[in-house]
């Protein structure tokens, strides 16, 4: 049995970055959406990291969890993430 990876909350927060407008997409699922910072940081704080954000705008989603892991590719793209998932 495969062991799940330690969620990475440790990660960059919505306080590191100072885009008016953040992407939010998952080419698997086809989802892309422009996020307005201020309500992020309404609705979660700014001291959120954005591995929770992910989680929350992708609920639903069949691929987060499977068996196999996270297999969602949600992903904020001013991080420089390709892929969107949690494990390093």
């Amino acid at each position: 049995m495969r062991r799940r990876q330690p969620v990475n909350d440790l990660g960059p927060r919505l306080k590191d970055q100072h885009e008016p407008v953040l992407e939010f997409i998952c080419r698997r699922c086809h989802r892309h959406c422009a996020l307005e910072r201020k309500q992020l940081v309404k609705a979660f704080g700014a001291g959120v990291s954005f591995a929770a954000i992910r989680r929350r705008m992708a609920m639903g989603c069949e691929h987060m969890q499977t068996p196999e892991g996270d297999k969602c590719h949600a992903h904020f793209p001013c991080l420089g993430d390709t892929d969107g998932r949690d494990e390093s």
